[in-house]
């Protein structure tokens, strides 16, 4: 008899920044794989499961970060790669179909809300938007902001990427400046802004459809059987929006003296200290207890 949690996943949600990757921008930039990174995503493809990455990145499509990851060793195609911004254009396609959208960020958000086949609408425009989404870039104008805060001032609804103050790759923390963005937006028009990221229920709608395809055993798979692994609190609330295991990992930006002080839903269901010590424990035999 064994109580490892693990033993029914056969799908997993894989963080990037402070878990797969050592880095100081978000979606693995400029940073470096993580030990046993690469063997571990290698290893749970071999097998058949499920195998999703998901960061809360929002400045460049799922194609530049999975092949930025790819670079380094881990094997992650473009369509198993799912950002912030791409999973807020899943969100959309569900919740505001044919809305007009108003993408305050670049083209972490621009590119997939296309390929969703959503109407971008132009700053410019007299008309105002339906729906407004803020999502990562390296500038903002005043043409953006202002399009934004009318829209949302006349009752679009205000959707951000992120909302947590700081980003912690495992090397230092860095302001969030799309949340910020999306805050002053709301201050403005008098709205709290609505996260589609981490560790949002949208998110985790927008994971477990693409999750609940057949599995290659051509079952469908139930939250039970899927793991979300990654380094922060915001994974485990994310796992328990889902209904899923939280695996938390203590190489970014969770400590072990910070890990000591979660509570209730917030303690994960199993902490190592990095993923090189979850493929161990995948791959070590487990000898039953008489």
């Amino acid at each position: 008899m064994t109580t490892n949690p693990l033993d029914q996943v056969r799908a997993w949600v894989l963080d990037v920044d402070g878990c797969l990757m050592r880095t100081a921008k978000a979606g693995g930039a400029g940073g470096e794989a993580m030990p046993g990174a690469a063997e571990l995503v290698a290893f749970l493809h071999g097998r058949g499961d499920r195998v999703l990455v998901c960061t809360n990145a929002s400045q460049q499509p799922p194609r530049v970060y999975a092949e930025h990851l790819r670079g380094h060793g881990i094997d992650v195609p473009d369509e198993d790669f799912v950002t912030a911004g791409s999973a807020a254009a899943d969100y959309l396609s569900i919740h505001h179909p044919g809305a007009r959208v108003l993408a305050v960020g670049g083209a972490g958000i621009t590119e997939p809300l296309a390929a969703s086949e959503h109407t971008l609408a132009d700053p410019a425009d007299s008309e105002l938007a339906d729906v407004v989404l803020v999502g990562a870039d390296d500038a903002y104008t005043g043409a953006q902001l202002n399009a934004a805060a009318l829209a949302v001032d006349a009752g679009a609804p205000l959707y951000t990427t992120v909302d947590v103050p700081w980003f912690h790759g495992g090397i230092r923390k860095s302001l969030v400046v799309s949340g910020a963005v999306a805050h002053a937006i709301g201050w403005a028009a008098g709205v709290t802004p609505t996260v589609l990221g981490k560790p949002s229920p949208a998110l985790g709608e927008a994971l477990m459809h693409r999750i609940g395809a057949p599995s290659s055993a051509g079952t469908v798979l139930q939250p039970e059987a899927v793991a979300v692994v990654g380094d922060a609190i915001v994974e485990t609330q994310l796992a328990r929006s889902m209904g899923a295991v939280s695996v938390l990992v203590l190489t970014g930006s969770t400590t072990p003296e910070k890990l000591a002080q979660r509570a209730g839903p917030d303690v994960p269901d199993l902490a190592l200290p990095g993923v090189a010590d979850l493929h161990a424990l995948l791959t070590t035999p487990v000898v039953p207890t008489p």
